[in-house]
């Protein structure tokens, strides 16, 4: 059975949103089978089912692989039923990984939310509990409030948006930053001209040049894709150490802001 050992040897992880039914089984089976381990999901995709039914079909056994899912805003004060339903649809006894999706301060639950996650930790059902889109505010009411201290905080996060306070700010507190979206969208980071003149000397992908950032920078990147060739060039980067220069011309990339999902206002139930 895994353990919290397990947790912090993760390099990277593959995502399942917005796969769904088939293709999210399909997805998940074949990202276990190139060599994925960290599977993330949450109750907010709806395919927790679909992501179980790939884990079974991986032939890949239970402790093996690293499950981690989401508590979604409207289950803040149905945290035990949350965790036996998404338990059920995953198909598994317990999580490797269970986060609080979004703080949502507006509702103010989330302290309470953490303790009965906690709780569902102490009873066995879960291995390590964490947050996700949490900023140092929110961890601050936590700890305050519950004394805890989250073994993750999962971020949106890349070069272009790659949140230097933040990061430092997780390493001081002894907490795993791991990052949604490490690709960003559009093609603003993977065809920006620091990536694609890294890539070009390596002889790599841009993605990989990337995820290698991600890496370098000690985050846990979360990258999705269906495509198996894609799967895997991906994979691959967790074994690309990029020079402190590198890092420092990808990381010189524009900052963007938040946008619609900074925490302090998004609402996502």
């Amino acid at each position: 059975m895994t353990t919290s050992a397990d947790f912090a040897t993760q390099p990277i992880g593959f995502g399942t949103w917005p796969f769904q039914d088939d293709e999210a089984e399909r997805a998940v089976a074949s990202a276990i089978d190139v060599g994925y381990r960290l599977i993330d999901t949450a109750s907010k995709y709806e395919n927790e089912a679909a992501v179980g039914r790939g884990i079974a079909a991986s032939g890949v056994p239970r402790e093996e692989i690293f499950i981690q899912t989401k508590l979604r805003g409207h289950d803040h004060g149905d945290v035990r039923g949350a965790l036996e339903r998404s338990l059920e649809w995953l198909g598994v006894e317990y999580l490797d990984s269970w986060l609080i999706h979004w703080p949502l301060p507006m509702l103010g639950l989330y302290p309470k939310a953490f303790e009965e996650m906690a709780q569902a930790k102490q009873d066995g059902l879960v291995r390590e509990i964490g947050l996700s889109n949490f900023l140092p505010e929110h961890l601050d009411v936590i700890k305050q409030e519950t004394g805890l201290v989250p073994a993750v905080d999962q971020v949106q996060c890349d070069p272009g948006l790659n949140r230097p306070e933040l990061r430092a700010e997780l390493a001081t507190r002894g907490i795993q930053m791991q990052s949604w979206s490490p690709l960003a969208r559009g093609g603003e980071v993977l065809e920006a001209a620091p990536v694609l003149e890294v890539a070009d000397a390596r002889g790599l992908t841009a993605g990989q040049v990337v995820l290698a950032w991600h890496r370098a920078v000690g985050a846990v990147p979360i990258a999705r894709s269906g495509n198996p060739q894609r799967q895997r060039e991906n994979l691959a980067a967790v074994a690309i150490e990029l020079t402190p220069e590198e890092v420092t011309k990808i990381s010189s990339l524009p900052q963007r802001g938040l946008g619609d999902f900074d925490p302090r206002t998004r609402d996502e139930r």
